[in-house]
C-alpha cells in the first residue's frame, strides 16, 4: 500500500462487510413477499420514525451502533438528521469522548451552549457539526478557504497535523498565516483559528469513512423500523452458527413484539425466514450437527408434499441424506414436534421412542422397493406400507419437560420453546419472590433467583470480579461479585444451573439499566438446605393404583438416608392430610422431584417452605 501510495496512485480498501449480505436478504425478501419495490440506495435520510428509534437506543443488529457505550452516546445525542449520524461514528472514539469534546458537540446540537465562530466564513464548513471541527475534510477545507492552500497543500496540512511534527508544523503555521493576511483574515483570529485547527486535528475523522458507515448504519435502522421481521430474518440467519448471538436476538425479536416460531420440518428453510402471517420461522441451519446440503435436501423433498409422520419422513429422506443421528437431532430441536400428538415433551420422546422402528420400516421398504416386491394386498398407498411396520406410540412418555429443554439446548445451544426456570417458579417464589422483570433499585439487601446464562471472570490486581447473568425467563440482569466472596462460591456455580443471588439492585449507569451488587450466590439446593421445607403430594383418589404405597417408597427410599425435609400426602377424599414418619424425611433434591411428578403428575408435587 506504501508503494502505490508514493507512486501517486489512489490507494482504495475494499472491506467484506457482513452488513451488505444482510441488507441484501432483506431487501430481496421484502421485495418477493411484500410485493415491494425497495431501492436501498434511495432511501429517504430524513424518516422521523428511524430518528426515534434510534433515540430510544433500540439499536440492536444496526450497523455500528449496537455496543453499550454508544447507545449511551446515541440516548445524549438524540441524532435527528443525517449528519448527525455521521458525526455519531467520528465521534465515538477515545481522542473525542476523553477530550470532553463529545459533551460539547451535544450540548451544542441541544442549545446548552452557543454556537459561535471566529469567522463568518466558518459557518457554511462548520453549520453540519455545531461549530465544532469533527472531521479531517473540514481541516483541510479552511485551509484551502482561508489559507489559501492547494487541496494536494491542505491534505500535506492535514497529515503533518496527525503526526504532530514540530518542524512540519512550524513551516504549516507560516504557510497558513501567509495565506489568511492574504484572504484578509486579521493576524490574531489567523493564528487562534491555526491552533484550534491543530487542537482538533488530532481527534479529525475521515469523513467519508463515516458518511460511508452512517449510511450503513442508518439503512439497516430504516430496515428495522419498518420491515422488523425480514430484517431480523436476515440478521439471524448471518449469526447462525453463534448460539449466544442467536439467542441474545431471539431475545430481541421478542422484545420487539416478533413471534419466532421454533424449528418445524415443514416449515424452516436452511435460513431465518417470514411466512405469511408475518412471523420468523427458525432457520435450520441454526440447528447443530446439521450440513446445509441435507437442509436444502429437505426442503427439495418437501416441497413435493409437506411430511405426515415420523415413518414418512424416514421413508423419504432415510438412508444416503438423513442417518439415524440427523434424525435424533430434528426431533430433539423440536423440528419434528407437528408429526406426533401432545405436548413438546410428549412428542419428542414418542417420536424418539418410534424412531428406531421407523428407520427399520423405511429400510424395508427401500429394498422392497429395490428388489421390486409388491405389497401383499396391492394398490395401498406407500405411506401405508411403511406404516404397518411402525410400532404404536407409548401412551406415556418417557421425558419430562426438563429432559426435553436440555436435549433442545444440545442440539440448539440454548432453550426456546421453553425456560429452565419454569418447573420451579413456585418454589422460588417462595424463596425469591421478585422477578427480574419487577426487580427495582434499593438499598435493601434481597434474594433473586434465575438460570446462570453465563459467567465471566475478570482479574484484578486486588482480586478476581465475577459477572454472573441470570435469567428467570421474564428477563436478565447481570450480578457483579468481588473476591474473597467471588472465591468462595466460584468452583459451584455451573452454567445453565438455578442459582439464588443474594445482594442489593443498584442503577446501572453504563447501560442506563440495573445490576446486583451480589453478596453471595447459592445453588438451589444450597438455598434449599437453608430452610425448612417439606414436599406435598396432592392426589386425586381415581388416579392411584393399586400399588401407590409400593411406589411413592420406591421413589422417596433412595432420599431419605439423612433427609430433613417432611413428605405430606393429600387425598381428594381426605379432609387433612398424611405425614410421613421421620424415616421418610428426605432431601428434596431435583431428581427426586422430577420423578414424583413423572409418577403421579407436575401440578401434584409441590415443596412449600416455613416463613
Amino acid at each position: 500500500k506504501d508503494d502505490v501510495d508514493t507512486a501517486g496512485l489512489v490507494k482504495f480498501d475494499f472491506l467484506g462487510l457482513r452488513t451488505l449480505t444482510i441488507i441484501d436478504w432483506a431487501v430481496k425478501s421484502i421485495n418477493e413477499q411484500e410485493g415491494a419495490n425497495i431501492d436501498i440506495a434511495r432511501l429517504p435520510l430524513d424518516d422521523a420514525k428511524v430518528y426515534r428509534m434510534l433515540g430510544k437506543g433500540g439499536t440492536t443488529a444496526v450497523f455500528q451502533l449496537e455496543s453499550r457505550g454508544i447507545r449511551q452516546l446515541i440516548r445524549k445525542l438524540k441524532p435527528n438528521r443525517f449528519d448527525d449520524m455521521v458525526a455519531l461514528v467520528a465521534l465515538y472514539r477515545p481522542g473525542p469522548l476523553q477530550s470532553g469534546m463529545v459533551d460539547d458537540f451535544i450540548d451544542r446540537k441541544h442549545g446548552r451552549k452557543a454556537v459561535r465562530y471566529l469567522l463568518p466564513e466558518l459557518e457554511p464548513l462548520l453549520d453540519s457539526t455545531y461549530g465544532v471541527i469533527l472531521y479531517q475534510e473540514q481541516v483541510m477545507k479552511i485551509a484551502q478557504s482561508l489559507g489559501k492552500y492547494t487541496l494536494g497543500g491542505a491534505d500535506i496540512l492535514r497529515k503533518a497535523m496527525g503526526k504532530k511534527d514540530p518542524k512540519e508544523m512550524a513551516a504549516q503555521r507560516k504557510n497558513f498565516m501567509r495565506g489568511a493576511h492574504e484572504t484578509g483574515v486579521p493576524e490574531k483570529i489567523a493564528r487562534e483559528l491555526f491552533d484550534l485547527m491543530e487542537k482538533f486535528a488530532g481527534y479529525g475523522f475521515n469523513k467519508s469513512h463515516s458518511v460511508a458507515y452512517a449510511l450503513l448504519a442508518y439503512q439497516t435502522a430504516w430496515l428495522k423500523t419498518h420491515y422488523p421481521a425480514h430484517f431480523m430474518a436476515a440478521v439471524l440467519s448471518s449469526e447462525m452458527k453463534l448460539t449466544d448471538k442467536i439467542m441474545e436476538l431471539v431475545a430481541e425479536c421478542r422484545e420487539m413484539g416478533l413471534e419466532v416460531l421454533p424449528p418445524g420440518i415443514n416449515s424452516g428453510r436452511f435460513r431465518f425466514s417470514v411466512d405469511e402471517a408475518g412471523r420468523i420461522v427458525y432457520g435450520l441451519g441454526a440447528i447443530r450437527n446439521l450440513g446445509q446440503g441435507q437442509i436444502e435436501r429437505i426442503v427439495e423433498v418437501r416441497e413435493q408434499a409437506p411430511f405426515k409422520s415420523l415413518s414418512d419422513l424416514c421413508r423419504r429422506t432415510g438412508g444416503h441424506l438423513l442417518n439415524q443421528r440427523a434424525l435424533e437431532i430434528l426431533i430433539d430441536s423440536g423440528a419434528c414436534d407437528e408429526l406426533a400428538e401432545g405436548d413438546a415433551a410428549a412428542a419428542r420422546a414418542r417420536l424418539r421412542h418410534c424412531l428406531p422402528a421407523a428407520i427399520q420400516a423405511a429400510e424395508q421398504y427401500q429394498q422392497d422397493q429395490t428388489f421390486g416386491i409388491a405389497n401383499l394386498f396391492g394398490g395401498m398407498e406407500e405411506e401405508a406400507d411403511v406404516e404397518d411396520l411402525m410400532p404404536p406410540m407409548p401412551e406415556k412418555p418417557e421425558w419430562d419437560e426438563h429432559a426435553m429443554l436440555e436435549a433442545e439446548r444440545e442440539c440448539l445451544g440454548y432453550y426456546l420453546s421453553g425456560h429452565p426456570v419454569e418447573e420451579y417458579l413456585s418454589e422460588l417464589a417462595q424463596i425469591a419472590p421478585t422477578r427480574l422483570q419487577e426487580a427495582r433499585a434499593s438499598r435493601k439487601h434481597q434474594f433473586l433467583a434465575g438460570m446462570l446464562a453465563d459467567i465471566r471472570v475478570r482479574r484484578r490486581e486486588n482480586g478476581n470480579m465475577g459477572i454472573l447473568t441470570i435469567d428467570d425467563g421474564s428477563a436478565r440482569l447481570e450480578a457483579v461479585m468481588y473476591d474473597p466472596e467471588f472465591r468462595q462460591v466460584q468452583d459451584r456455580l455451573q452454567k445453565y444451573a438455578i442459582v439464588v443471588i443474594e445482594g442489593r439492585v443498584v442503577d446501572d449507569e453504563f447501560t442506563g439499566g440495573l445490576r446486583i451488587r451480589a453478596k453471595n450466590a447459592m445453588t438451589l439446593d444450597e438455598a434449599r438446605a437453608r430452610r425448612k421445607c417439606k414436599l406435598a403430594l396432592n392426589l386425586d383418589e381415581t388416579e392411584l393404583s393399586g400399588n401407590f404405597c409400593g411406589q411413592l417408597a420406591s421413589i422417596l427410599e433412595p432420599y431419605s438416608r439423612n433427609g430433613k425435609g417432611n413428605v405430606n400426602y393429600h387425598r381428594g377424599d381426605m379432609q387433612g392430610c398424611i405425614m410421613l414418619g421421620p424415616d421418610w424425611a428426605v432431601a428434596p433434591a431435583d431428581d427426586l422431584v422430577r420423578s414424583l411428578r413423572m409418577e403421579f403428575g407436575r401440578d401434584q408435587v409441590t415443596l412449600q417452605y416455613d416463613n
